[in-house]
């Protein structure tokens, strides 16, 4: 009887399997799926039982009973390793609910909180769960970043056709969702910023900036196309958040690859920071005023979120355990707010935008410790990790929701997934995960 392809390719000298290597393996369809609903035009959803729902909230309110199922089988098959995100994302979750339900009533605060957890929720569950083997967190990586470059070419089209071209499309086929002429900054340098299918182009540069720095950190196919053209989307966008997280990445890859030998050297880079920052404040009077007059395309804008800050804190810390609910707000909030930590204070009090915010750092200390992961697996855990710093960052001056909010919430189930596959010991090898 002649032996099987897998048992030949494994007995190969110097030559492992994808299920050891760590090479890019088959994704399961509902993540693929996922990932390709994320980024369609938000024109195309609809309405049952007059809830509005996108392609990717129905795909998670299909997937959510799956989920949980396979959750248990893993558990009870005994792969499953406890990694704290997994407590976090469900107390954020109840947080967002319960928080805005003693300032509003309960079924008030689940109507609107509930879209903003399924999203976040279902999307960590389906890569912290439905990516199970080895190699399917690089599969992951691949795909994403040539969806996400995809996305990039298409967004180039709207400053040269000088309309929102994925947008506009499908209100042709649906409807369409709002317009842009009430945007003061729909413009920059005579051009129409680019969206693509993303909902604003400050998330859609920063959508091109996660990947190009996954895919200057792994393989992925067509790594330099992807790469051409995520840059071109990022520059596209004209905001200067991207372009500052994309510096900001590059200098902690770069940090990385120079002090890989160093084990604390996270530690020690979060300890400089720490110091920076205090010593800029006591240096000078205004640190952030420096940074806004010299460091983004509109001090104008940068002025508005500082004043923005001021306020919400303000009104916020008159009721800081759970927030003002999702009501009226007073006038000089009352309007959109360029911060997604100050969005959740607002609706749930400080204790959701605190709990979300850990949520991402419960996933993702920077780095991979172990020795059971392959090499290009401890890149992309290193990379989703920055990736996910990064997202903590940009979110005190950027409202994150829609496509960003779900793909924050993957990539957090992803560096979970990678995190857990590092602790998975395989039997058969020692020191070797599964």
């Amino acid at each position: 009887m002649r032996p099987s392809a897998s048992a030949v390719l494994t007995h190969i000298p110097g030559r492992q399997p994808a299920s050891i290597s760590g090479e890019a393996s088959a994704l399961p369809f509902m993540v693929t799926a996922i990932v390709v609903g994320l980024f369609l035009p938000e024109e195309l959803s609809f309405y049952i039982f007059g809830l509005r729902l996108t392609v990717v909230r129905l795909l998670c309110l299909l997937l959510a009973p799956v989920l949980i199922v396979k959750g248990l089988q893993k558990a009870s098959a005994g792969r499953y390793k406890f990694v704290l995100s997994d407590l976090l994302v469900l107390l954020a979750g109840f947080w967002l609910v319960y928080g805005p339900a003693n300032v509003d009533d309960p079924v008030s605060a689940l109507n609107h909180a509930g879209p903003t957890i399924l999203e976040f929720g279902v999307a960590y569950m389906a890569t912290r769960i439905l990516l199970s083997e080895r190699g399917h967190a690089l599969a992951f990586a691949n795909l994403l970043c040539r969806a996400i470059a995809v996305v990039a070419l298409v967004g180039a089209l709207d400053p040269v056709t000088n309309h929102r071209f994925a947008h506009d499309l499908a209100a042709t086929i649906a409807a369409p969702m709002h317009s842009i002429d009430s945007w003061d900054d729909a413009y920059r340098l005579g051009l129409l910023r680019a969206t693509g299918p993303i909902e604003h182009p400050i998330l859609f540069g920063f959508t091109c900036t996660i990947g190009i720095l996954i895919a200057a950190s792994v393989p992925v196919r067509g790594r330099l196309v992807v790469i051409g053209a995520c840059g071109l989307g990022a520059v596209l966008a004209f905001s200067s958040a991207p372009l500052q997280v994309m510096i900001i990445g590059f200098v902690l890859l770069a940090y990385n690859s120079m002090f890989s030998r160093m084990a604390g050297r996270w530690l020690v880079l979060v300890a400089i920071g720490i110091v920076a920052v205090s010593a800029a404040f006591v240096i000078s009077n205004n640190p952030v005023g420096f940074i806004i007059s010299n460091l983004t395309f509109s001090p104008e804008s940068g002025y508005y979120r500082e004043w923005t800050w001021h306020m919400v804190t303000l009104y916020v810390s008159q009721s800081p355990w759970f927030g003002l609910g999702f009501g009226q707000l007073p006038e000089e909030i009352d309007h959109s707010i360029d911060s997604l930590w100050l969005v959740l204070s607002i609706q749930s009090g400080y204790p959701g935008a605190v709990l979300v915010g850990l949520s991402l750092l419960g996933a993702a200390p920077i780095g991979s410790r172990g020795q059971n992961l392959a090499s290009t697996e401890k890149k992309l855990a290193t990379i989703v990790g920055i990736v996910l710093f990064l997202t903590l960052y940009i979110a005190f001056t950027v409202h994150i929701w829609g496509s960003c909010w779900i793909l924050t919430a993957l990539l957090i189930g992803l560096k979970a997934h990678l995190t857990e596959l590092n602790r998975l010991i395989d039997p058969r090898r020692p020191g070797l995960a599964f």
